[in-house]
């Protein structure tokens, strides 16, 4: 099943059901590409318009830069399910002789990590397009302020919501240096989501 080019009301029906996926890190990666269109359709709402014809190169850089975002992170909609499904076929492997176990083994240890590298990648992506929602907010459309702040939210949600994806996976694997640059990794870019957050949500103070 390919989320990504079904409807929104499927998505969803399944997301409500008792199937084991699509799951929160699928909805993560969902609420995340929202927040990155919330941020595009500013930007797309201020090219040609009167009064910015100062900052047009601008806004089409950034343009650029989240359709990019945009078109990587809607994918982990699908990826997350995907990952999901590979560990549960891993535990579901054979462990009746040593080289059961083994191979098993092994096959958990590939899948969780992935599985955490694939929740991890919706952080760093969602983190890269939450950048843009300061400099959005000094130079894009006026009447879409609230706009700005939905993507921000969006975006700061699906970072958080992740972030749970990673650590739960991170507790299976048995490679303490991986599991220790990715909990550093996240914790940088959390903090730095909450610094943008706060200071954008701030300056829109509605």
């Amino acid at each position: 099943m390919q989320y990504l080019n079904t409807t929104i009301k499927k998505y969803l029906d399944d997301l409500a059901s008792n199937l084991p996926a699509p799951g929160g890190g699928s909805a993560s990666a969902l609420v995340s590409s929202a927040g990155v269109c919330c941020l595009l359709m500013v930007a797309n709402f201020t090219v040609g318009k009167k009064g910015y014809e100062s900052v047009q190169e601008e806004i089409k850089n950034i343009i650029a830069e989240l359709t990019k975002n945009k078109e990587e992170l809607e994918k982990y909609i699908d990826k997350d399910v995907e990952a999901y499904n590979e560990v549960v076929s891993a535990f579901k492997l054979p462990k009746n002789t040593p080289i059961d176990i083994e191979i098993r083994e092994k096959k958990i240890q590939e899948g969780v990590k992935n599985a955490a590298l694939v929740a991890f990648d919706v952080i760093k992506l969602s983190h890269k397009s939450l950048v843009f929602a300061e400099r959005l907010l000094e130079i894009g459309n006026k009447n879409l302020i609230t706009d700005i702040a939905c993507g921000v939210l969006f975006l700061s949600a699906g970072i958080h919501a992740a972030k749970y994806n990673v650590l739960i996976n991170l507790k299976s694997i048995k490679n303490t240096l991986f599991v220790k640059e990715i909990k550093k990794e996240v914790k940088k870019i959390m903090t730095d989501t909450k610094i943008i957050s706060k200071k954008v949500l701030e300056k829109i103070n509605l």
